[in-house]
């Protein structure tokens, strides 16, 4: 794999996962009498760095010279590791919003624990994980590469602990056997019942 095909698969990556985003977000998965709640101010920041450091600066990368003059030593085995990482990260993704699409209406009052999140409580994130690290070999520069690593941190770190406080008071003792019986963003691999 040359350094030229790493970036273009990259922006192939972004392409698959903006459409299966898009494609989820059209599914009916709400009910439509309530309107979504807007995002926070905090949530507007993290989405538009998400945005810039996952998909608008692999782009920049890809399309002008401007990030050049930080690229290391390419190193092709580094790449194909990236692709397997990235094609791991689109899946997951893909297949997190298709698992909590298809919840029921009411599942509001259960925890959700079907499909990939009977593994994860986090798998959106732990694609946000796996397509930071597949950026990093793809990209092999310094500014773009840890870029979307330095992000998915800042994320985790900001957003995971308010969810689980969240689900925490919404479901109580459920969500704590639940959390004992999955991992966050690694899963386990003893579970217990």
């Amino acid at each position: 794999m040359t350094e030229n095909a790493a970036e273009l698969v990259l922006v192939l990556m972004t392409s698959a996962s903006l459409l299966l985003h898009w494609l989820g977000v059209r599914r009916p998965v709400r009910d439509r009498r309530r309107p979504a709640p807007p995002l926070d101010v905090e949530q507007l920041v993290l989405v538009t760095l998400v945005a810039i450091t996952m998909v608008v600066i692999p782009l920049l990368d890809n399309l002008v010279p401007w990030f050049e003059y930080a690229d290391f030593m390419f190193l092709d085995e580094f790449a194909w590791f990236g692709l397997m990482l990235g094609a791991a990260a689109v899946w997951l993704f893909w297949r997190a919003n298709s698992d909590w699409a298809s919840r029921h209406p009411g599942d509001g009052a259960t925890v959700m624990d079907r499909g990939v999140y009977r593994y994860l409580r986090h798998p959106v994130y732990a694609a946000m994980l796996l397509w930071s690290l597949a950026q990093l070999l793809l990209l092999q520069n310094w500014p773009a590469g840890p870029a979307a690593a330095l992000t998915f941190i800042l994320v985790y770190l900001l957003r995971v602990p308010l969810e689980e406080q969240q689900r925490l008071e919404r479901h109580g003792h459920r969500y704590l056997d639940y959390m004992e019986r999955t991992g966050a963003i690694v899963p386990r691999f003893t579970r217990q019942r």
